[in-house]
């Protein structure tokens, strides 16, 4: 430690780090070889070990990682809600850079919206712009569920959306996971019925896990039987919230008239 006081805030310096700010005691100056060896390779290139390790507690135990966290093990995790956001990219990357290798190889096709009528223009604009907005729904809706449906915890409703946020992190790994196999149909051409018998075992793992994730953080206050009705309540329940959802949005857009509307925000 060569500072007697922090750099930043000017605090006397009794550790490696100031305690007052938390800038690091040994700030070093900023040579050429610093810069480029540090600043600019390390600042790319290193990635925050916390992101893997909240990464793999969300999939194999995001429950009680989450029930962890609430009660002030925070020290280890990444940010879950800004991992949310990176892992949103990377599955839309994914996607997005696989539908435009299909349409190069002739097996694609780009989508016409020529012959829509502007409710369903509208709508599918929302799901393929605000995607982001679309999947964080789950958060609040997830969250008032559970607040609902799992009282012995005496958690509020903030912490359960923590859990609804961790779990909402394994969902989106899991599709990210899904997205990349798809991959493979670049140099092995899947069939419709491998690409069907794909898309439907990710999302029928999709659900076992949001159960599986309940039952982690919950399963311990509730009989087998007490949880299997509650977990699925609250299936039906985030069913019935989207469709009220989906209600309104189609009712603004056509100014309440309805009609034919096309949607089809994966395509």
């Amino acid at each position: 430690m060569k500072n007697k006081n922090c750099l930043n805030c000017g605090k006397e310096l009794t550790d490696k780090y100031c305690s007052r700010c938390g800038q690091k005691a040994d700030t070093h100056r900023i040579t050429f070889i610093n810069f480029i060896f540090h600043d600019v390779l390390h600042g790319t290139f290193h990635i925050e070990k916390g992101i893997f390790y909240t990464a793999k507690q969300a999939l194999i135990r995001p429950g009680k990682a989450a029930i962890d966290y609430i009660s002030g093990k925070r020290k280890p995790y990444y940010n879950v809600f800004l991992l949310i956001l990176l892992t949103i990219g990377l599955m839309l990357f994914l996607r997005h850079y696989y539908s435009e290798i299909i349409i190069e190889q002739g097996r694609g096709y780009v989508k016409d919206i020529t012959d829509l009528n502007e409710a369903s223009k509208t709508i599918d604009n929302i799901f393929a712009q605000k995607s982001k907005i679309v999947i964080f729904l789950f958060v609040p809706f997830a969250a008032l569920n559970s607040y609902i449906l799992f009282r012995r915890k005496k958690l509020n409703l903030s912490e359960h959306s923590i859990i609804a946020g961790m779990i909402l992190l394994g969902v989106l790994l899991l599709s990210t996971f899904g997205n990349a196999i798809f991959y493979l149909d670049l140099l092995i051409e899947f069939s419709n019925t491998v690409s069907n018998v794909i898309s439907i075992s990710i999302t029928s793992l999709i659900f076992l896990y949001i159960g599986y994730g309940y039952f982690n953080a919950f399963g311990d206050n509730y009989s087998k039987l007490g949880f299997t009705y509650r977990i699925f309540l609250f299936f039906a329940l985030i069913f019935v919230e989207m469709m009220i959802l989906l209600f309104i949005a189609v009712g603004f857009i056509t100014n309440w008239e309805f009609g034919e509307i096309t949607i089809s925000p994966f395509s």
